[in-house]
């Protein structure tokens, strides 16, 4: 069994946070956080096909290209809509139009290329952004953020495989109904969603092996891992999802 790199401490005292809905394009109300990390919900549905042709238009080439490689069309649409409510949001943060915002990279903490956590060029403002098929979440923060959202899986055991041993296991013990405390599927998107979220926000995506990190299948809302803070996004029944924040 994989030893323990990171475990993060859980705190059943904290909560969940809360998004802001984000329901059009048009309802730039919402955009300015009022202290500490922003966070947005954009259900992609409420989305309409006349404000996501505009939206297009926002697009780099690089986002443009990165959209037509998705086969399915409800991938493709979750990422446009990811993109322009990125360049929304963030334009919003530095009274910059969402078709001027110029995206870029960190260095990568690995190997220092720069493919590391994305960044809007000539700003001070961290974001993330993530996406699935019906949610959309955007996140941004003065110091360095990640996001992740997540859909239900159809097979939580196989897919727990991925996770921290610890983790597959208490998925495994939930789906077999000796272990309370939420459903396969429910620990395993709460799982997979904190350690995604944790890992984009350091930077290294699944360039680091999510076998190694412990964020647990429990329901306490928020967890301390080293210098970060896990918390726990509420989102609809059928997906899970998570916000890592540094410091």
């Amino acid at each position: 069994m994989t030893r323990d790199v990171a475990q993060a401490v859980p705190d059943r005292e904290a909560e969940p946070v809360t998004p802001a809905v984000l329901d059009s394009f048009l309802n730039t109300s919402v955009l300015r956080p009022e202290g500490g990390p922003g966070i947005w919900r954009i259900p992609t549905a409420t989305v309409g096909d006349a404000e996501l042709e505009v939206a297009r238009d926002w697009l780099d080439e690089g986002e443009r290209q990165q959209a037509s490689s998705y086969v399915r069309a409800e991938l493709r649409r979750a990422y446009e809509i990811a993109h322009a409510a990125a360049r929304l949001v963030v334009g919003a943060a530095t009274d910059t139009p969402p078709e001027k915002v110029v995206w870029g990279r960190h260095p990568c903490p690995g190997c220092g290329e720069p493919h590391g956590r994305p960044r809007a060029e000539g700003t001070g403002v961290e974001f993330s952004l993530s996406h699935t098929p019906g949610q959309v979440l955007v996140a941004v923060a003065d110091v360095a953020v990640g996001v992740d959202v997540e859909r239900h899986p159809d097979d939580p055991v196989a897919l727990a495989k991925l996770l921290h041993p610890r983790e597959s296991e208490e998925i495994e013990a939930a789906a077999q109904g000796t272990l309370d405390g939420g459903r396969a599927t429910v620990r395993f998107t709460r799982a997979w969603s904190r350690t995604e979220a944790y890992l984009k926000g350091i930077g290294i995506g699944l360039g680091r092996d999510p076998h190694l990190d412990y964020l647990g299948t429990d329901d306490a809302p928020s967890r301390s891992l080293g210098s970060w803070v896990v918390r726990d996004v509420v989102v609809p029944e059928g997906y899970g999802a998570a916000l890592a924040v540094l410091g």
